[in-house]
């Protein structure tokens, strides 16, 4: 599911669902905390983690561009009547039967080739959200700009790392089966919408809400503890993406745990995507943070915790190379001492159902208040 593409229903309460299903910043909701492929660095003044779409966004690159192509096609076919000369009486009634279907493809796909591709398509190479502990907030790159005036950067948001800002699950559907995702909600003084984000990635059936509520006690010890208190991530996204990264990306986008046999027989589809991420990276560049932002993110050279840095791989190929050299940990993660609660699989099942163990009332309304 794609943020972009699904309204986030701005202007009207939160869907009954991702109410029960609130996620709280304080206190743990399993009994692992780990990350799951969504961290570009970690330093001890802020964590820069992947928007949803980032790992995704081939398939949006690819969808388009088939927009684009069938508005050109409909476009074509709809000058044809004046390109033969058929808007005489004798043929008036077929040419406007012709026109009446392929002007409104044409027009049609032309809106969906703009709304889907104005993020994709000569925009920002990735959307980051960052996470300030010392600031209690969380910054978020939304949309290139293309006429900035000096300092002023890139379009983005600002939302308090509080319960001003309600954190939740959001359940939809993908292929089939159940798909979560970790999604923001700021809330104006009506208790509406007024802003909505997905953080990190699409979470696939009930063992994705296993790791999604691992990633969540991730951000939140981050934001809570301090980067000490964290495991590694199971990678450091590469934020300078080259070919190799971006077939690796569309690869394990899919199924990174899949065998040599599907990754043969569904790699003329790997290729495929991996030149539709190629294509919309190329004719994109990379995010330009207000100057306040960047003046409040400035890191200390001696910080012990600023990761990537030295010898610890970046990106999906340097990583997998380097854990088979057993020089970065194969599954890291921590678990939580002194939790009480279900295990991670029983846990993640109570979270599945109608009303998460931590929401046995939908109490976001009346706190945000």
């Amino acid at each position: 599911m794609d943020e972009r593409i699904f309204p986030s229903k701005c202007g009207q309460p939160i869907p009954e669902w991702d109410g029960k299903h609130r996620l709280r910043i304080e206190g743990k909701v399993g009994p692992v905390i780990a990350d799951d492929g969504t961290i570009f660095r970690i330093n001890s003044n802020y964590m820069d983690v992947s928007d949803e779409p980032f790992g995704a966004r081939q398939w949006i690159g690819a969808a388009a561009f088939v927009s684009f192509a069938t508005a050109i096609v409909g476009l074509f076919f709809s000058m044809l009547p004046f390109l033969d000369n058929r808007l005489g009486p004798q043929h008036i009634a077929g040419s406007l039967t012709f026109l009446a279907v392929t002007v409104p493809m044409t027009l049609g796909f032309g809106y969906l080739t703009v709304f889907l591709g104005r993020d994709e398509f000569f925009s920002l190479t990735r959307r980051t959200i960052r996470f300030h502990r010392k600031e209690k907030k969380i910054f978020l790159i939304r949309r290139r700009r293309f006429f900035a005036k000096p300092g002023e950067g890139d379009i983005c948001w600002e939302v308090p790392w509080s319960e001003r800002t309600i954190f939740c699950v959001h359940k939809g559907k993908k292929t089939g089966f159940n798909n979560y995702q970790i999604m923001g909600y700021v809330l104006d003084d009506k208790v509406l919408v007024e802003r909505a984000f997905a953080i990190g990635k699409d979470w696939l059936g009930d063992l994705g809400l296993e790791y999604l509520l691992a990633q969540w006690n991730y951000y939140c010890t981050y934001m809570n503890d301090g980067p000490a208190a964290l495991p590694s991530p199971m990678l450091y996204l590469s934020e300078d993406e080259d070919i190799r990264e971006s077939f690796l990306h569309c690869v394990y986008e899919i199924d990174h745990t899949a065998g040599i046999v599907f990754r043969v027989l569904f790699m003329p589809a790997f290729l495929g995507l991996t030149c539709f991420r190629v294509l919309s990276l190329s004719t994109c560049r990379a995010p330009i943070w207000p100057e306040e932002v960047d003046r409040l993110c400035r890191a200390d050279a001696m910080d012990a915790y600023a990761q990537p840095s030295g010898s610890t791989p970046r990106g999906w190929a340097a990583t997998i190379h380097a854990k088979h050299r057993n020089e970065y940990p194969h599954f890291p993660r921590a678990e939580i001492l002194g939790w009480t609660g279900p295990s991670e699989s029983k846990n993640a099942e109570l979270w599945a159902e109608d009303v998460s163990p931590l929401n046995d009332k939908a109490l976001w309304a009346a706190e945000a208040t």
